[in-house]
């Protein structure tokens, strides 16, 4: 299972560079100057901007990451926070789960009607019919729902206290939460084999030792594979550098996510992508290279260009790696995730050349987004071109 894309043409669908990804939302939202409540509530809404900020900087795939991690929890009945202008967060200071005793009398949420799981479903539909496919749909990983629900420094003492109940409260997830929801998705979108990225910020060192990695995150993914099939991944770990056994966290990695290792900044910048390289290299591993947010928004594009750069010349040589744009903050310039795409397609062209110090680089002259917008109201009525695969 390969965490890849390739670039459509008119003529082939070989990729003709290394690929390049965003998770952007709040910055999706004020860039469009949509509401964050419009933009997380209304499918509609959340679809047309993705599509039109992804063209507008040229990404090659749309940015279709929603709040992630707030989807099952809502469901669930845990509340969420909705910031003005910025992304929803669950509340942790009530957490749905605030004593053991609460698990009993909680009911599974209904996957066809809770909370905002028919705005998910909504999403994934209109990608399809906009796009004629869809790659995969997210979800929480059985871990960090657990941490949004019972509030983290609640789980952890439950793992060192009451490892019987942190075992049930991750079995309820999976089968009552999770799987649910999957099925219905699959089912709606007549796509029983969609590939379902879960994402897993909280298992993460140090927040979580290795051994409560294999205990509590890897045992809980391959729950999910045995009951929704083998197109189930986990990922998002943060902390290779505090793992204190980076090899390990990475076969840890890859059994949640076979074939492909995502290792993502500050964690690829302080340990070096050639650690990564020659990890992923022993083990036949895609890699998704993640770049800092804090370096997306405040720059310099020099340091950003060099820092895309380097990633492309220690881990792309082969093809196999794609740059993720981690999460692009509200009010980062447009300027430096435009250069961000420069550099990532001018350095990455297939075949990539042996001395990277040849090839210069050109920043497009950049369009200020209301004038891109205007441009598509004259040319098309204002509806996104389908550009992606």
């Amino acid at each position: 299972m390969i965490d890849t894309e390739t670039v459509t043409t008119s003529n082939s669908t070989s990729p003709k560079h290394i690929n390049i990804a965003a998770q952007s939302n709040d910055h999706s939202a004020l860039l469009a100057g949509v509401s964050t409540e419009q933009f997380f509530t209304d499918a509609a809404t959340f679809n047309k901007t993705q599509f039109l900020v992804s063209e507008y900087y040229r990404f090659d795939t749309p940015s279709d990451f929603w709040d992630v991690y707030n989807v099952e929890a809502e469901a669930l009945g845990q509340k969420i926070v909705y910031h003005p202008g910025g992304i929803p967060d669950a509340d942790r200071t009530t957490p749905l789960i605030s004593s053991p005793s609460d698990l009993d009398r909680l009911h599974p949420p209904d996957p066809v009607r809770a909370g905002r799981l028919p705005w998910v479903r909504k999403i994934c539909k209109m990608y399809l019919e906009k796009t004629g496919k869809i790659d995969r749909a997210y979800f929480t990983a059985p871990f960090s729902l657990a941490v949004n629900i019972r509030g983290y420094e609640n789980l952890i003492d439950d793992i060192f206290e009451r490892p019987k109940f942190v075992h049930r409260l991750l079995s309820f997830l999976c089968d009552e939460v999770i799987v649910p929801h999957v099925q219905t998705l699959r089912n709606e979108l007549k796509l029983p084999e969609l590939l379902m990225d879960g994402r897993d910020a909280w298992a993460s060192p140090p927040m979580i030792t290795l051994d409560m990695m294999d205990e509590y995150v890897v045992a809980y993914t391959e729950r999910l594979r045995e009951k929704l099939g083998n197109n189930v991944i986990t990922r998002g770990n943060w902390g290779d550098s505090k793992s204190r056994d980076i090899t390990r966290f990475f076969e840890q990695k890859l059994r949640c996510s076979p074939g492909a290792l995502s290792v993502l900044d500050p964690d690829l910048h302080w340990i070096g992508p050639k650690l990564v390289q020659q990890f992923a290299t022993e083990h036949n591993a895609f890699v998704t290279a993640g770049v800092d947010s804090t370096l997306l928004k405040a720059g310099p594009v020099s340091a950003i260009v060099k820092r895309i750069r380097d990633y492309i010349d220690t881990l792309a040589r082969e093809g196999r790696c794609m740059i993720h744009l981690n999460q692009i903050p509200a009010e980062t310039p447009p300027a430096h995730i435009h250069a961000a795409v420069a550099a990532c397609h001018t350095y990455g062209r297939l075949p990539i050349p042996e001395d990277l110090d040849e090839i210069s680089i050109e920043m497009p002259e950049m369009e200020h987004f209301e004038e891109f917008m205007r441009r598509k109201v004259e040319v098309d009525g204002g509806s996104t071109h389908n550009n992606y695969p």
